[in-house]
């Protein structure tokens, strides 16, 4: 039996800091993804200077988000968080 290779690239670089951020919103199409994530953003912003934010569906909560998709939303924002609703 072949084992897989497993390959560790460790955790993204965090900001010092999210004063003048923007922050990615990606929901998972599950009722009540959005609405997290829209509270979460409202949490952060009562003690962060976030510039904006960007909200986006990957419209399917079975299937992985697209890596057009992700590849877009990492070039507009500085953070992403993602939520799983229901």
């Amino acid at each position: 039996m072949e084992v897989p290779e497993i390959t560790q690239n460790g955790m993204a670089i965090r900001p010092k800091t999210l004063d003048g951020a923007v922050i990615g919103l990606l929901a998972n199409h599950k009722p009540n993804a959005e609405s997290l994530l829209k509270a979460i953003y409202d949490a952060l912003a009562e003690r962060f200077d976030l510039s904006k934010s960007i909200a986006v569906n990957k419209g399917d909560a079975v299937k992985l988000a697209s890596p057009e998709l992700l590849k877009n939303l990492a070039s507009d924002v500085d953070v992403v968080i993602t939520a799983n609703g229901d």
